[in-house]
C-alpha cells in the first residue's frame, strides 16, 4: 500500500503543480508540503497540525481527506466495533433496598447519549469536525532573510526563512517568557536576553548564523532578535586600490541625476550599511535577486554585500542613512519617497566608478 506522502506526491505530479504553487493555493509552507510527501512528519509542528495539513492537501487534490487522515493516524479503514453481546441481568429480589433512583439515572443518561449521537450524525458526522488550523494560516508571520544582518521584533510562532544558497531553512520563535525558545531543524534552542548562539541551519556541521536575543517582553510575548550570517563567508581579499571620490562626506541624492561615491581599477563586491533613525519602509533588489521589503524603526540596521548593483526604494527617506566606504549618503528628506540605483559603471580609462543614479 502506498504511503500518505506517496499518494499526495502522485496527485500533485499528476496535476503538474509545483510545490510553490501548492503553497500559494493552500497557504502551507513549501518545506511542510515536501516533508509530508517524504513522510518526514517529525519535521512538522505536531500531530494535530500535520493531520490538518494532510486534510487540506487531500481536499486540494480532490482526494478522500478522511481516508488519508486515518492512514496518517494509523486507523484501519472500515473498522467497526462489534456490537456488545447482551447479557441477561441477574435479578435480585429484595424487600429492603429501593433501586428506582439508580434505574432512573441510568435511563436519563441513556436518553442523553442517544440525543447526542443523533445530533452528531445528523450534521454529517466526523466530516464536519473542523480541521486544525495551520499556524501559518492564522497567527504566524513569515519573514524572508536575504541580507547579511536581520533584526526585528518577533511574536510567538513567527518564522524567518534564511536564504542559504538554494536552501531556505527556518527559525521559529516558539515561545517568549523570561527566555526565548527558538525552533530549528536541528532542535530547540533556549536563549536568555543579551545571550547569543551560533546555529547550523542546513545540517552540514558548519555554523550558518549567529542569533542574539536583544530584548524580551514577557507580557506582550515578544522579543527583539538579531540574526547575523556574516560568519558564513570568509572575509574577501582587500581591494587593490580604492579611492573615495572627491565628494562631500554627506551626499544628498534627490532628483539630482548621477553621483560617484567610490573609484576602483576593477569591479569588486562592496558593503552597504543602512541605519534607521525613524520609521521607514525600505525595499531593495540586489544583483537581480528577488526584491525584499520590510518596515524599520529607529535603531534598526541592515547590512548588504553587493557584487554589481542594488536598487533601493525608500518612503520617509530622511530617516535612512546609507554608509558606503567613508561616504555617508542621504537619499532624501523626511516624508520623501525616492528610488535610486547604486552600482558600478565603467569609465573611459577602463576603471570603475560606484555611482548613485536616480530612478525617478
Amino acid at each position: 500500500m502506498d504511503s500518505v506522502g506517496a499518494i499526495l506526491r502522485a496527485a500533485r505530479e499528476e496535476r503538474k503543480v509545483s510545490l510553490n504553487q501548492v503553497s500559494s493555493d493552500t497557504h502551507i509552507l513549501p518545506s511542510y508540503v515536501q516533508a509530508i510527501e517524504e513522510n518526514r512528519f517529525q519535521d512538522l509542528p505536531g500531530e494535530a497540525y500535520c493531520a490538518g495539513f494532510i486534510g487540506t492537501l487531500a481536499r486540494y487534490y480532490r482526494l478522500d481527506s478522511n481516508q488519508l487522515t486515518a492512514m496518517f493516524r494509523g486507523i484501519p479503514q472500515n473498522e467497526k466495533s462489534a456490537p456488545a453481546k447482551k447479557q441477561k441481568a441477574s435479578v435480585i429480589r429484595t424487600e429492603k433496598k429501593n433501586y428506582f433512583p439508580l434505574v432512573l439515572v441510568l435511563v436519563i443518561l441513556a436518553v442523553m447519549a442517544a440525543a447526542s449521537w443523533f445530533v452528531f450524525f445528523s450534521k454529517g458526522g466526523p466530516e464536519n469536525v473542523p480541521e486544525p488550523v495551520a499556524h501559518e494560516e492564522s497567527k504566524s508571520n513569515v519573514y524572508l532573510m536575504n541580507e547579511v544582518l536581520f533584526e526585528r521584533s518577533f511574536a510567538e510562532n513567527d518564522i524567518v526563512q534564511v536564504l542559504l544558497g538554494g536552501l531556505s531553512p527556518e527559525i521559529m520563535c516558539k515561545s517568549v517568557g523570561a527566555s526565548v525558545v527558538l525552533g530549528t531543524k536541528g532542535g530547540n534552542v533556549t536563549l536568555a536576553p543579551l545571550k547569543e548562539k551560533l546555529l547550523d541551519l542546513d545540517g552540514d556541521s558548519k555554523n550558518d548564523v549567529k542569533v542574539t536575543v536583544k530584548e524580551v517582553d514577557p507580557v506582550a510575548r515578544k522579543a527583539i532578535i538579531r540574526i547575523d550570517r556574516a560568519i558564513e563567508a570568509p572575509a574577501p581579499p582587500p581591494l587593490p586600490t580604492i579611492a573615495v571620490a572627491p565628494k562631500p562626506e554627506s551626499i544628498i541624492m534627490h532628483d539630482k541625476g548621477s553621483v560617484s561615491v567610490l573609484a576602483s581599477p576593477e569591479k569588486r563586491n562592496f558593503a552597504m550599511e543602512i541605519n534607521f533613525d525613524g520609521p521607514c519602509m525600505f525595499r531593495y533588489q540586489s544583483d537581480k535577486n528577488n526584491s525584499v521589503e520590510n518596515f524599520f524603526k529607529a535603531g534598526d540596521l541592515v547590512r548588504l554585500e553587493v557584487a554589481d548593483e542594488v536598487k533601493v526604494w525608500l518612503s520617509n527617506a530622511g530617516n535612512a542613512k546609507i554608509l558606503i566606504g567613508d561616504a555617508e549618503i542621504s537619499l532624501g528628506n523626511r516624508g520623501d519617497v525616492t528610488a535610486e540605483k547604486i552600482g558600478w559603471e565603467e569609465s573611459q580609462d577602463n576603471s570603475f566608478n560606484l555611482s548613485i543614479v536616480s530612478m525617478h
